[in-house]
């Protein structure tokens, strides 16, 4: 029941919203695929490539900062629309 009422009211978001929403998510597929190719990158090698392993830990906690953002702000949009 809740899960349906919160899809019904993600799909009826205004098209702005829907617009922030929908590349918040592509930019955090981005940021995770540039933090997966540093990972392979890294190869398990700690100590000649650590700063590789630091930067792919910094795009993961920077895609989850920007999706946090990004649903806050679809959410005070739509607020301001309705």
């Amino acid at each position: 029941m809740k899960i349906r009422k919160a899809l019904r009211g993600m799909l009826g978001m205004c098209p702005w919203a829907w617009y922030i929403f929908l590349r918040c998510i592509q930019l955090c597929c981005f940021l995770l695929l540039g933090a997966l190719v540093l990972l392979i990158g890294w190869d398990g090698q700690t100590l000649e490539r650590g700063a590789l392993l630091n930067t792919a830990a910094a795009l993961n906690e920077t895609a989850q900062a920007v999706l946090l953002l990004g649903v806050l702000l679809s959410v005070l949009i739509e607020d301001q629309s309705r």
